[in-house]
């Protein structure tokens, strides 16, 4: 996790009583609460379900004095779930798959929107690091793809690894989270290699599957069941037209990701460096 970041924000008009949406945790202060933030989903299901998941199986924990699933495209939305918290430290926990934009700048927007012209010590905010930067993410990846070639009857060790990630023209984040990643999944010898390819950038997802060696296990990093793990990926490998590609489960199929979310918010970031 994150430093903590000091924000503020005036107390809410209404009692934690008077709000049926927030557990009666919400009541003491020496308890964070803990914002589950995400973009928001468009097309495939759309229904963020992993959102709710996440934030259902941390309020079950009894670790946070309140717990809510909130958005930057959507209702509820980050500023509004920020504004109906009781006094407290607060913890915001970006689901996004790396440091870019949404972490860097809408986020914060968002808070200061909903802090502006109030005593700065009321709320102590941290933001942890998003789920993307994860230390287990690796782990994951790899479990899906071999699970992906086990069913398909092919050794993994055989097969090329080709990470799919949004990528932007404006923002250096998401490509240097992928390396990162392709990086670390490289070093461990699971596969006959790792690739990456982007939707937003080069190389392209369209040109990198149709010229990637196979067999090949294509994992789309993306959080949920949106646009692009639902739509766009699976129809570049459909329209590829190749039958030695394979496609992993979304990363939100993971039994293990809300373990590691979970893990992630318990485990404190390594200091210094």
């Amino acid at each position: 996790m994150s430093g903590t970041r000091l924000l503020s924000r005036k107390a809410p008009a209404t009692e934690a009583s008077d709000r049926p949406e927030l557990s009666l945790a919400d009541t003491s202060p020496t308890l964070p609460a803990l914002l589950i933030v995400a973009h928001g989903e468009r097309g495939g299901a759309g229904d963020d379900r992993l959102v709710h998941d996440v934030a259902e199986k941390m309020r079950n924990s009894e670790r946070y004095r309140n717990v809510q699933p909130c958005f930057l495209s959507k209702e509820p939305s980050l500023k509004s779930a920020f504004a109906g918290l009781s006094p407290g430290p607060v913890t915001i926990y970006p689901l996004f798959m790396s440091d870019g934009y949404f972490v860097k700048r809408a986020i914060p927007r968002s808070l200061a929107e909903a802090d502006a012209g109030h005593d700065p010590e009321t709320y102590p905010v941290e933001i942890s690091t998003p789920f993307g930067l994860s230390p287990h993410l690796p782990n994951l990846v790899t479990d899906l793809a071999m699970n992906t070639a086990h069913r398909a009857g092919r050794a993994a060790r055989n097969c090329r690894l080709l990470l799919v990630a949004h990528g932007s023209k404006h923002d250096g984040a998401s490509r240097s989270a992928t390396h990162k990643l392709a990086t670390n999944l490289a070093e461990t010898n699971s596969f006959a290699g790792v690739e990456q390819c982007f939707l937003e950038e080069v190389p392209f997802l369209e040109d990198r599957i149709t010229t990637i060696k196979g067999p090949a296990i294509a994992v789309g990093l993306f959080v949920g069941q949106g646009m692009h793990g639902a739509v766009d990926l699976p129809g570049a490998v459909e329209n590829s037209g190749r039958s030695d590609i394979l496609l992993a489960s979304p990363l939100g199929h993971s039994p293990n990701l809300i373990e590691i979310i979970n893990d992630d918010l318990t485990t404190p970031a390594p200091t210094g460096g």
